[in-house]
């Protein structure tokens, strides 16, 4: 779209049947092309995504990990946004995303829900909580200042995607491609966004779970010798 650069927006989908609609219609406001790349869903996601008009792109293997990495592997475009399915984040902020991008400022923007407005209730106590302490975590073995490693809304300059060696399978891809970007030298800025609660599908995110892969991830990543 602008500067003659492309941009694709990648919506990793299980069963968003509900939302992911909204999303794609407010994305493709600010993109040049929108892919869901889905998980085998049960429900009519695919089916919403085709009548919209979009491609949907069968992820390899499960969770969205996989969804990411079958992404960046068949898709080349010049700059990727990743969001999710089920329309927490606004996809009508997606050019607060891209601006740092086109402007040569960033490689990486992540969008901070922590450093924006959240509707109450959208994130609990306990996964508010499990946020900042891995924030810290990464912040003290990487010597970043990063406020928020798990957010799933960022843009991506397509040319250091590609460079991401991505291990993770589930919601740890958030924290691992964090950690990769700071030790690649990558210039990495955040800006807030708004976080709504999920009123789709219920969340596939499990507690304690997913919080100890998030810090096997944060521990391997950070010390590894590149």
């Amino acid at each position: 779209m602008m500067n003659n650069k492309r941009i694709v927006c990648l919506i990793p989908t299980l069963n968003e049947g509900p939302t992911v609609g909204e999303v794609i219609d407010r994305a493709r406001n600010y993109v040049d092309r929108v892919v869901v790349v889905d998980g085998n869903s049960s429900d009519d996601t695919p089916k919403v995504a085709m009548e919209l008009g979009v491609e949907v792109l069968p992820q390899e293997g499960k969770g969205k990990g996989m969804a990411l990495r079958t992404a960046f592997d068949k898709i080349d475009e010049d700059i990727y946004i990743t969001i999710d399915g089920d329309a927490t984040y606004d996809a009508a902020e997606i050019d607060s995303l891209i601006q740092p991008i086109l402007m040569g400022e960033a490689d990486m923007v992540v969008g901070s829900r922590l450093d924006g407005k959240m509707e109450d209730g959208a994130i609990t106590s306990f996964h508010q909580l499990g946020n900042h302490a891995f924030n810290a975590m990464i912040n003290v073995l990487n010597g970043s200042r990063i406020s928020d490693s798990q957010s799933g809304f960022r843009a991506i300059d397509g040319k250091w995607a590609k460079c991401f060696r991505l291990q993770a399978r589930g919601f740890e891809v958030e924290t691992e491609m964090t950690i990769q970007a700071i030790k690649m030298g990558m210039r990495v800025k955040e800006v807030p966004i708004t976080y709504r609660k999920r009123t789709g599908s219920p969340s596939k995110l499990s507690g304690f779970g997913a919080g100890y892969r998030i810090v096997k991830t944060i521990l391997r990543c950070s010390l590894a010798n590149n």
